[in-house]
């Protein structure tokens, strides 16, 4: 390599980061997919021990137990038909806060192929759930990246947002 091509420590650093960004990245569409195909046993892979969910006005879920046991009451009538939901993120923010911390923000389109008792869609219906933002908190556990906090504020069709929600980042 020529002088030129040498990187910096500081590129070198930017480029960790980026790898981590991207790992991030796919920890979250891995979460939406193991939810949307409702294998809630590979879900359970993407959340550190004592992870915490907010979920609005489905009440805070503390503990990876907790969170399995609501997830499968929350889809019992679905568990067999996968794709009911489809989680849709979009806009990922994610900003690295430290060496094994990270924290991010996703947008949350949430639609419909079915209603979540398992019945069919009125024609004409909406097929949106729910519009929202996941206000996240990532840890890295013996190199992999986990989720420690998850907020999820509501914003459509009903308005469920955290005492002290703020839309700095």
């Amino acid at each position: 390599m020529s002088n030129e091509e040498n990187l910096t420590s500081e590129e070198i650093k930017s480029l960790r980061n980026l790898l981590d960004i991207e790992k991030i990245k796919e920890l979250r569409l891995r979460y939406s997919y193991h939810m949307d195909a409702r294998d809630l046993d590979k879900l359970m892979d993407v959340f550190a021990e004592g992870a915490v969910c907010g979920y609005g006005p489905y009440g805070d879920w503390v503990g990876k137990e907790v969170i399995h046991n609501n997830y499968k009451e929350t889809f019992k009538d679905t568990l067999d038909t996968p794709f009911v939901s489809m989680h849709v993120n979009t806009n990922h923010l994610i900003k690295i806060t430290g060496p094994g911390s990270a924290k991010g923000r996703v947008y949350l389109l949430d639609g419909i192929t079915k209603n979540m008792d398992g019945s069919d869609i009125e024609p004409g219906s909406s097929n949106f759930l729910w519009f929202a933002l996941y206000d996240e908190e990532y840890v890295k556990v013996n190199g992999e990246w986990k989720i420690k906090n998850m907020n999820l504020e509501f914003f459509w069709p009903e308005r469920h947002v955290s005492d002290g929600f703020s839309t700095d980042f």
